[in-house]
C-alpha cells in the first residue's frame, strides 16, 4: 500500500506595482489542495532588506513553520511577509548576508 505524503510546491511569482506574490500548493494526505499566497512588499527589496532569490525560500519556510505550528494560512488567503518575518529568516540563514556582498574573481 503507497503512501501519499503532504506535498508543498512552489507555483511561481505575480509581480504587483507595490509588492509580489508568491504561490505555493500544498497537497494533504487526503489529497485535498491548498493554495497559499505570500505577499511582500517591494520596499523589502529596493532597500536591500531582502534579495529577489531570497523571496521564495522565506516563503516557503514561513509556510513550513506555520504548518508545524499548527496555525496555517486559510486557503485562498494571502499572508503579507513582514520585518519580523525577515529577522527570523535572516538568523535561521546566517549565511545569506554574506553571499549578498560577493566579489567576482580577479
Amino acid at each position: 500500500m503507497q503512501t501519499h505524503l503532504p506535498q508543498l510546491s512552489y507555483l511561481g511569482v505575480i509581480p504587483h506595482p507595490e509588492s509580489s506574490e508568491y504561490g505555493f500548493q500544498l497537497i494533504n494526505n487526503d489529497k485535498t489542495v491548498r493554495l497559499f499566497i505570500m505577499n511582500i512588499a517591494n520596499s523589502f527589496f529596493l532597500t536591500r532588506q531582502l534579495m529577489v532569490q531570497e523571496a521564495p525560500d522565506l516563503c516557503y519556510q514561513k509556510i513550513l513553520a506555520d504548518l508545524r505550528s499548527e496555525t496555517p494560512c486559510l486557503i485562498d488567503d494571502v499572508t503579507l511577509i513582514t520585518d519580523s518575518d525577515i529577522a527570523h529568516y535572516r538568523s535561521s540563514h546566517p549565511n545569506s548576508l554574506k553571499q549578498r556582498h560577493f566579489k567576482p574573481a580577479e
